[in-house]
């Protein structure tokens, strides 16, 4: 398992990643890790974006004013124009990382689903796409669940986070809990390839 780094050296480190926030529970989380992020990787930009199942359970302005940085919907209409959003996202970032991964998000972006601007990035991109999925009670262990996930995980490019144990808000049995941020930063940080040579250097940490 990839350990998140603590160095100072670490924090030093610059990145431009997007951030794709879906409709889960955990989602109401998302300012604490944001919050959490700029602490820790303050170098790094993020811009998030929302699924529309997302708004349900945080807000845009909130997230803007963390980021500080407009957060994209997974529309193609902005303003009213067709723009191409999703070659955007594709080209203008060092990876994407989908946190909280819902499985109705999962399971569109397994089946190649090309519906959406997320979709369509996630796709197209060469950059790492890191997923840390949440799942309820059960779900996690049903075999199709399993079968998208092993597509998913063919993907060079792909990286699944492993979910923690934790106990369902709704029922109280044990489930699949989303990972914590700092298991999708260090998976991406071992993936993205200017920061994996860095992590690969002879140079220690604590010698830079």
């Amino acid at each position: 398992m990839v350990h998140f780094d603590k160095s100072e050296a670490a924090r030093s480190r610059q990145a431009k990643v997007f951030l794709v926030t879906t409709g889960t529970l955990s989602t109401a989380h998302l300012p604490f890790w944001l919050n959490w992020l700029s602490t820790n990787r303050p170098r790094y930009t993020v811009t998030v974006g929302m699924t529309s199942s997302a708004e349900s359970f945080v807000s845009a302005p909130a997230l803007e004013a963390l980021t500080r940085s407009p957060v994209v919907r997974n529309t193609w209409n902005v303003d009213g124009r067709l723009l191409p959003v999703h070659t955007r996202i594709a080209a203008d970032y060092d990876g994407i990382l989908v946190f909280p991964a819902s499985v109705a998000f999962m399971s569109a972006l397994a089946a190649g689903s090309g519906d959406a601007p997320f979709f369509l990035a996630a796709l197209g991109t060469k950059v790492p796409v890191v997923i840390a999925p949440s799942f309820p009670p059960g779900v996690a262990a049903n075999p199709i669940v399993a079968d998208m996930l092993r597509r998913l995980d063919s993907v060079p490019n792909y990286h699944l986070v492993e979910p923690h144990k934790g106990i369902s808000r709704s029922t109280g049995a044990e489930a699949e809990a989303t990972p914590p941020l700092w298991d999708v930063i260090a998976m991406f940080e071992a993936a993205e390839p200017a920061i994996a040579e860095d992590l690969a250097s002879p140079v220690k940490a604590g010698d830079a």
